[in-house]
């Protein structure tokens, strides 16, 4: 069966085969209260979030509790959850933490030790991440491949204070084993946030991680858009219902070079992001309107110049749970030069691309991208995900026969709950690869998967 057929199965499905792969899909506004005392209201994940939080151990400094209510205690854990930008495969908040006395200081060391396993037939793709750029032709070498990696292993380190004479505040430090073509450890997330202040390395405003389906594949959809910036950013909540946002972001922009004709230079114009969102069900709920602009720049060795490209992208983005047990999001996204926050054109150098029959300089080509994903809890231990995506890049004229043309992704899974910290799932990948030349690459894995947050 072809990626099309596979495809319009899994559409055909989407309403009875949904998604998660893990517990991580945070409530996307502050308003969510895990510790709400009517449980047969709670959703799904929020029973998990609480039992993850009544799970947690409590050290406290300085001596005992100090007449200090569990209640007050788990309504500390719970901000750790409060966050935007969170996304599926974050980790889950510590095992064991640090508080003071009276529970305003809490810090506190964790990670998720994840492994997976997985089969590749009809082509492969040599890389945990199973990403649809990196699919090439079948070749007699290259129809199977068996392989494993502890790739998406994280380790964190979280601080937070509240009622302080600064406001409440947030630390947060992140490094994984996660980066693409390998396991290496790198920095993932490093930011603090003062009141309704970010900054540092974190999610771009315009992305809207809790928006994207949960997936065991460390890549995730192809189609979304994902991408750290160092930045600065502003974002207030009115009423528990309005959100807004604002971000000045360093820039890296990916331009594709043509030697003797162009050249990158470096970025020296910010990136600026902003949000809109609206936010009910307790902030379980929302639909987000996000932009950016950036101007990119190069050097025309023709004409010996510098020149600017403006870019700029808009994503429309909603998450909705319902019935307890079911959460449905979308995303879609247009823009000319975002293709670096994609999640698979961000493997190459798609930002900019040489503009036909004028030697030396560059436009922004547009990218389109769609995703859709489902999830149903079939009970408190068994859940399941579906997720389709779709990416394409619009180049113009005559252009490089390999440049990537359209990606196509599929997952599947099932996912089997033993404790609040300790999961096991398997998961159905394909994955498609067009390029300009009308080369067509297919790839189809099977993947299984353990992770354990501690």
């Amino acid at each position: 069966m072809n990626t099309k057929l596979h495809i319009l199965a899994a559409i055909a499905a989407i309403g009875a085969l949904p998604a998660t792969a893990r517990t991580g899909a945070a409530p996307s506004g502050p308003s969510s209260d895990i510790n709400a005392s009517d449980t047969t209201s709670l959703h799904a994940e929020e029973q998990m979030r609480r039992d993850l939080i009544s799970d947690s151990k409590v050290i406290f400094m300085n001596g005992g509790a100090g007449g200090v209510g569990r209640d007050s205690v788990e309504s500390m854990l719970a901000k750790f959850y409060v966050d935007q930008f969170r996304n599926s495969q974050d980790p889950e908040t510590p095992y064991f933490t640090f508080m003071s006395k009276d529970a305003n200081l809490a810090m506190g060391v964790g990670g998720v030790v994840n492994v997976s396993g997985w089969f590749d037939w009809n082509g492969t793709v040599d890389n945990p991440n199973f990403n649809p750029y990196f699919i090439t032709p079948k070749t007699p070498e290259s129809l199977r491949n068996l392989a494993a990696s502890a790739s998406g292993s994280a380790i964190f380190f979280n601080i937070m204070g509240r009622h302080t004479p600064i406001g409440d505040y947030r630390a947060y430090i992140e490094g994984g084993f996660d980066g693409y073509g390998g396991n290496g450890f790198k920095l993932k997330k490093a930011w603090f946030q003062i009141g309704d202040f970010t900054a540092g390395l974190t999610k771009s405003t315009f992305s809207d991680p809790a928006a994207q389906p949960d997936v065991l594949d460390p890549a995730g959809a192809n189609g979304k858009i994902d991408k750290s910036n160092v930045l600065v950013r502003y974002l207030h909540t009115w009423h528990d219902h309005w959100t807004f946002a604002g971000s000045v972001e360093f820039p890296s922009s990916q331009p594709s070079e043509v030697d003797g004709y162009t050249k990158k230079i470096n970025d020296y114009v910010p990136d600026f992001a902003a949000l809109g969102q609206y936010q009910w069900n307790r902030g379980l709920s929302h639909v987000r309107l996000s932009g950016v602009i950036r101007d990119m720049s190069y050097r025309d060795l023709v004409a010996a110049r510098n020149r600017h490209v403006l870019g700029w992208g808009l994503q429309l983005s909603s998450v909705v749970r319902a019935w307890r047990c079911c959460t449905f999001s979308a995303m879609g996204s247009v823009g000319k030069g975002i293709a670096s926050y994609t999640g698979d054109l961000s493997n190459g150098n798609y930002d900019l691309l040489p503009l036909p029959d004028k030697n030396g300089e560059m436009y922004a080509p547009t990218t389109v991208s769609f995703t859709f994903g489902a999830k149903v809890y079939f009970n408190k231990h068994l859940s399941s995900n579906v997720a389709l995506a779709t990416l394409r890049n619009f180049a113009k004229g005559d252009i490089h026969d390999s440049t990537y043309k359209y990606g196509q992704y599929l997952a599947v899974n099932m996912v089997y709950t033993f404790s609040p910290r300790i999961q096991a799932g398997v998961e159905y990948l394909a994955g498609k690869r067009a390029d300009y030349s009308g080369v067509v690459g297919n790839v189809n894995r099977l993947l299984a998967n353990f992770s354990f947050s501690f």
